[in-house]
């Protein structure tokens, strides 16, 4: 990956512009992945025993130069303008990494036909994944499942489950960890006076080498850390109204336990809301901990309604109720303070109550040939005939934003910045409600028996709607917003028409 500026220095004037290099964005990763995996099944009267193992190998050799460029961060323009910056980070050291992760995997399931209407599910699995140096090799990952299917009624079916579910650590986690450890790169970090000072003495530049004295910050997995993991449990009834046609209703909770996020412990405990320049292990100025104290919990309860293809019309119609509470959505997100975790306890940036989708693919009753009926062939038929339509419409609400001072203002070291302005929370912001169309109309000409031409025509977003994505969240440091919060800095893609000529055969 490359950015358009690949030399540095990044420039950040908090809520109103970004240019330069990014922090992240310029690197190097392969990855080699082997697997193997084997699964045997037999039936035994009204048991369908399935066993199997798994393992993968995925090695690692990358050359991640997240940070190496340096960033300076503004409160304003003006600040800008006189080389006053908030603060400035870089790394210095080595991108050069290189270390295998290896998952085994291994399951015994019994799908059980207790009778014609009531089938059961038991199963158990195991998960071990072998993280490299100085990772805590978790063996604890023992997961139950339970499932079972009743026809309790003609023409009515009820599903439930439960079960235990482990992830992964995602590779970019365990990267900085390895790299920046403060013996192979480590970061270093200016505030206040300091950071003009360095602005300053390089004219704006990136930092040739470490400045002499300053204690370098480092990332560092917790002793204890343990692989994530979700607890689900799903509830749902599906009723056949017509020969093709069915509805459901179903519930799903899912519980996420050990979710990893990152924290500073190296500050004391301030009594106001800004950590001052103490710090418990005086080698280091900030120690960036990889924990798996956040969790997350989720309930969706979904109505749809489908339509299996029958006189050359299917279609499916289904909503979403839900709600999603975390404490950290991503792995990198660090509290705004690291000794009050509770009150990062806030809707998931993943969080979207609202979700109506509707999809069908008719073909027009034009032509069609029958075969208790001789196929028409006029001016009609050969224009019109063969004519299939596919519409996608949808309807989400919008996504919760994290309002921020856009400086790191509680001065906890944390970046992501995640400092918030007073009296807002985190996550407390909604983006608006997005609504799209899609359309796709295709033309088909038999070839033959089986074979057929296929001239398509599909528009996305057809309507051209514009559908904000993404808002600006810096509210700002004073105690009214800035001009600029809260106004769009992204929308999803403008109509777009594509036109293709496929041939099946």
């Amino acid at each position: 990956m490359r950015t358009n500026d690949a030399s540095g220095p990044g420039i950040d004037i908090a809520g109103l512009v970004n240019f330069g290099r990014p922090y992240d964005g310029n690197g190097r990763r392969t990855e080699t992945h082997r697997q193997v995996s084997y699964t045997y099944a037999r039936s035994i009267g009204h048991h369908l025993w399935k066993a199997g193992a798994t393992v993968n190998r995925v090695h690692l050799n990358a050359s991640m130069a997240d940070g190496f460029g340096g960033t300076y961060i503004f409160a304003s323009l003006a600040h800008f303008a006189a080389g006053r910056p908030d603060s400035f980070r870089q790394a210095f050291g080595s991108i050069q990494t290189a270390y295998p992760v290896t998952s085994t995997g291994a399951f015994l399931q019994d799908h059980w036909s207790i009778t014609q209407r009531l089938t059961v599910d038991l199963g158990m699995r195991y998960d071990f994944e072998h993280l490299p140096q100085p990772f805590r090799q978790d063996a604890n990952n023992v997961s139950p499942r339970l499932g079972l299917a009743y026809q309790f009624a003609p023409g009515w079916v009820m599903r439930a489950g439960y079960g235990v579910f482990f992830d992964r650590y995602v590779l970019a986690n365990l990267n900085r960890a390895v790299q920046k450890n403060g013996v192979n790169a480590y970061e270093q970090v200016l505030e206040g006076a300091t950071a003009a000072t360095g602005f300053q003495a390089t004219s704006g530049g990136t930092l040739l080498a470490p400045i002499a004295g300053l204690t370098p910050s480092i990332y560092r997995p917790d002793a204890g850390l343990a692989t994530p993991y979700s607890r689900q449990a799903s509830f749902s009834v599906e009723h056949q109204i017509a020969r093709d046609l069915t509805a459901s209703a179903s519930y799903l909770f899912v519980r996420g336990v050990k979710l990893p996020r990152t924290r500073n412990i190296n500050l004391f405990q301030a009594a106001g809301p800004v950590f001052g320049p103490g710090r418990v292990d005086p080698r280091f100025d900030n120690i960036y901990q990889l924990e798996d104290y956040a969790s997350s919990t989720y309930h969706g309860a979904s109505f749809s309604l489908n339509r299996r293809m029958s006189n050359e019309l299917e279609f499916s119609a289904s909503y979403t109720l839900s709600k999603t509470f975390d404490d950290a959505s991503d792995f990198d997100e660090q509290p705004q303070n690291p000794f009050n975790l509770r009150a990062d306890r806030a809707l998931s940036l993943q969080n979207q109550q609202h979700r109506l989708v509707f999809n069908a693919l008719w073909e027009l009753p034009i032509g069609n040939e029958e075969p208790d009926k001789p196929a028409q062939d006029n001016w009609v038929t050969r224009i019109f005939g063969h004519i299939e339509v596919a519409p996608i419409f949808t309807v989400e609400s919008g996504r919760p934003v994290n309002p921020l001072t856009g400086l790191d203002s509680s001065r906890s070291g944390a970046f992501p910045l995640s400092s918030r302005p007073l009296d807002l929370g985190r996550n407390s912001v909604t983006s608006p409600l997005l609504m799209n169309t899609d359309f796709r109309i295709l033309k088909y000409f038999p070839v033959g028996q089986t074979a057929h031409l296929d001239l398509v025509a599909e528009a996305f977003n057809l309507f051209n709607r514009a559908n904000v994505i993404r808002l600006n969240p810096v509210f700002g440091t004073g105690a009214l917003a800035q001009p600029g919060f809260l106004q769009p800095l992204a929308v999803a893609g403008a109509r777009q028409i594509q036109f293709s000529l496929d041939f099946e055969f």
